[in-house]
């Protein structure tokens, strides 16, 4: 069976999940490895179905969707927009492609994930046996069935009925939202009554009627699946994303450096095995750190000068230049090593930013400067930070000063223009960014050595502490109250 056009229904804002808050003004833009939804679902029917010609039916975010995708020729194929109401249900919004669809295509919701899918197994079955076709996928989550729809079906995978939202379920038969489907559909929607439940016309009891005059066939699919109307389901997407593809994901370890003669080339020596990209933001040292760096002389290292207004600022403008999809903060005084990335990779999979935090005392070394008037000011802007923003992200902090964080760059850019720390307020404020917008932060505990080269600017005395922590908690009270 061959196939040469396909209907995505993309016209949903989701509201009910605000995807404004990861940075996309409309749910089906929401990217995952560099790629929105509404892109991996066209590319899967392109790639696998080699379909070309693509109706995308959109509401309120046509603007949106059509400045991204344009015409289709940047992706392979063409592109008709067809607008629909925002209210409509999955069958009238399919209804107004009527006047541009002719016999056999495929029906896709945009906003589902699909991940190790092959939808090529369509092309297996003759056009003669069927007058449409659903796909499923077997779930061992009752819940995931109730949530969506329900399949009855005979052993020769006969559609019998189907229900939407059922209220029990009969089999393990999770219904998914790609059909093919003939333009005689048009006549059923047309004649289709509303449900009484969901006051609209739904197209899994207009493809129901169907299968009472006509054959529709059930059709197994296998991989891994995700409908995304929540932002539980579009964490847990991430999440899968991530854990699969983790090991393809480029890695930039940013290190911010003024005078670090002494220990730069341990660190970039100790770290240039664990990441892909190593980016050193000088900002105007006076000693040889920059002859160092330079004679170390590794592909892997990138070196950016300029007279940066403070620690946030070299850091901003670091994170700027990298290129990696995971950004890896760290000092260039070897307080930090390298073996406490990989359990810091573990987390960052189910996570938008790992912190670490320095209050495990086994974990201290000696002579690490970690005195109690350090652990107290940490601890206790962490807590303040903690309790204001607890009901928008509710991670539990204990260490606002601890430099070695990994975070998605995706994530960053998100909030990247809402940063105005140039100094050591950066790391309390980069906190709150994560927190504020809603994204996922997990603390574990790190191994903090003694700095190599001497005590920094911002705690070697009690009056730099002080002044470091009064930066920190004003520009806290500036992000809550202002």
């Amino acid at each position: 069976m061959d196939f040469d056009q396909a209907v995505l229904l993309v016209g949903g804002m989701g509201t009910r999940m605000n995807s404004t808050k990861y940075g996309e003004k409309t749910k089906v833009l929401l990217k995952l490895g560099g790629k929105s939804i509404l892109q991996r679902n066209m590319e899967i029917l392109r790639d696998q179905l080699n379909i070309k010609q693509f109706y995308f039916v959109v509401g309120s975010n046509k603007k949106i969707i059509e400045e991204f995708f344009g015409s289709g020729e940047k992706f392979g194929v063409k592109i008709e927009y067809v607008e629909s109401n925002p209210d409509d249900g999955i069958a009238d919004a399919l209804y107004t492609t009527k006047n541009k669809i002719k016999g056999k295509f495929v029906l896709m919701l945009g906003d589902e994930f699909y991940l190790n899918f092959d939808h090529s197994t369509l092309k297996n079955i003759s056009d003669e046996n069927f007058d449409g076709i659903i796909t499923f996928i077997q779930s061992t989550n009752p819940q995931s069935i109730l949530n969506n729809y329900s399949i009855n079906a005979d052993n020769n995978m006969k559609i019998l009925s189907l229900e939407e939202k059922p209220l029990e379920t009969i089999n393990d038969m999770l219904g998914l939202g790609t059909f093919v489907l003939f333009d005689s559909v048009f006549n059923y929607i047309e004649k289709a009554s509303v449900n009484p439940r969901t006051k609209r016309k739904e197209i899994i009891d207009v493809i129901s009627k169907m299968a009472s005059d006509k054959i529709i066939l059930a059709h197994q699919l296998h991989g891994t699946y995700v409908n995304i109307n929540s932002n539980n389901d579009w964490l847990f997407a991430k999440y899968l994303y991530n854990q699969q593809n983790f090991n393809t994901f480029k890695k930039s370890l940013v290190i911010p450096v003024y005078n670090e003669v002494n220990s730069i080339t341990f660190v970039l020596d100790d770290f240039k095995d664990v990441v892909d990209e190593i980016i050193v933001a000088d900002g105007g040292s006076t000693d040889e750190s920059i002859e160092k760096i330079k004679n170390f002389n590794h592909p892997k290292v990138k070196l950016i000068q300029k007279n940066f207004i403070g620690y946030g600022d070299a850091l901003r403008n670091g994170i700027d230049y990298a290129s990696g999809d995971i950004i890896i903060l760290l000092e260039g005084d070897a307080t930090f090593r390298s073996r406490d990335i990989f359990k810091m990779y573990e987390y960052i999979k189910d996570c938008d930013m790992v912190m670490g935090t320095r209050t495990t005392r086994e974990l201290i070394a000696q002579g690490a400067n970690m005195n109690s008037k350090l652990r107290f000011g940490n601890l206790f802007l962490a807590k303040i930070i903690e309790v204001l923003w607890w009901n928008d992200g509710g991670s539990r902090l204990t260490d606002v000063g601890c430099t070695f964080r990994l975070f998605w760059k995706s994530e960053y850019d998100t909030i990247k223009n809402n940063f105005i720390g140039t100094g050591p307020e950066f790391s309390p404020e980069l906190m709150i960014e994560f927190l504020r917008n809603k994204k996922r932060i997990i603390e574990i505990p790190v191994s903090y050595y003694k700095r190599i080269g001497g005590a920094s600017k911002h705690s070697e005395s009690t009056f730099n502490i002080a002044r470091t922590g009064f930066k920190m908690l004003g520009l806290i009270i500036k992000k809550k109250f202002h």
